[in-house]
């Protein structure tokens, strides 16, 4: 008898439309399930591990030409040198012991800084609040004083300030900036025998609030902004007078242009000006209905963010 031996073959059962849709649904599911480990695998790596991927070259470097992050910097360091110039004028004039004075071209340098503490943390304002000083000194400048003799004179500036930053658009957007703090400006000629030139002595302590902004603008930034000053101290012009009041605005403006990574130059344009009014009557000694004091320059510097 001969036996035959069937070769059995397994047959698998048809998989319904219904169970089709059900796998296909569960599909997208799956795959977010998958990065979610990812994700945790990436977390729970040594913190050796995450220091050498961070470390890589080209990471967390500015390309050539980029413009420094200034809108997300810890700190921002530059160096500037002005061309300055003032104009003293006074309103209603009556005196004869009192002339307009005026200085241009006044090399002045200069040397700016701020510093946000928290800026690597990415904390919710904090990160974006920090602080600003800068001072400027004039160098070589003298005033003509009676006869036509030099009388030295000094002219410096300091200002520090609370600072924030606001990136409306992002961090490659603009950047608002608001602060607050103090102004100080002392221009101090060499007392002598010439009262118009005595009286043009000045030192402001002033409380200032100001806004700034930067625009980006292809491959370099635009800059503006402007001040109100309320002076505290005016030194001695308003000692001259009867019931002086004075008040001060400030405006700028500049360009920034990159020319290697973190670094930029910087050209632009500032004007200070503090206004008087005074309440002289006639037989004072120095008799003025106000008087208009402007500061102004011309700058270019360098800059550097980190």
């Amino acid at each position: 008898m001969q036996r035959r031996t069937l070769a059995c073959r397994r047959v698998h059962p048809a998989v319904s439309p219904r169970a089709a849709r059900r796998r296909a649904r569960r599909s997208p599911a799956a795959a977010l399930l998958t990065a979610a480990l990812a994700a945790f695998t990436a977390l729970a790596a040594p913190p050796a591990a995450r220091a050498e991927s961070a470390a890589a070259p080209g990471a967390d470097r500015p390309t050539e030409g980029e413009p420094p992050s200034v809108a997300t910097a810890l700190f921002i360091v530059g160096v500037d040198l002005e061309i300055a110039g003032r104009s003293l004028t006074y309103s209603d004039l009556l005196s004869d012991n009192l002339r307009s004075y005026s200085v241009l071209g006044v090399p002045m340098p200069a040397i700016r800084g701020e510093l946000f503490p928290l800026a690597r943390s990415r904390l919710p304002v904090l990160s974006d609040l920090g602080v600003a000083l800068s001072y400027a000194r004039a160098i070589g400048l003298d005033s003509e004083g009676d006869g036509g003799a030099s009388v030295s004179t000094s002219w410096s500036r300091l200002r520090a300030d609370l600072r924030g930053r606001y990136r409306p658009l992002g961090d490659a957007g603009p950047v608002a900036f608001a602060s607050a703090g103090l102004s100080w400006t002392g221009y101090d000629v060499e007392a002598g025998d010439d009262p118009s030139r005595d009286v043009v002595s000045v030192s402001y302590t002033a409380l200032r609030l100001g806004l700034d902004g930067r625009l980006p603008a292809g491959p370099v930034a635009v800059e503006a902004g402007a001040g109100l000053q309320v002076p505290l101290s005016t030194g001695k012009l308003a000692s001259y007078f009867r019931e002086p009041s004075a008040a001060g605005v400030d405006l700028r403006a500049a360009v920034a242009v990159p020319f290697a990574p973190r670094l930029e130059a910087r050209a632009g344009a500032s004007y200070t000006r503090f206004f008087y009014d005074f309440d002289s009557e006639p037989g004072d000694m120095y008799v003025a209905g106000g008087a208009l004091d402007q500061l102004f320059s011309l700058h270019v510097g360098v800059a550097y963010a980190y």
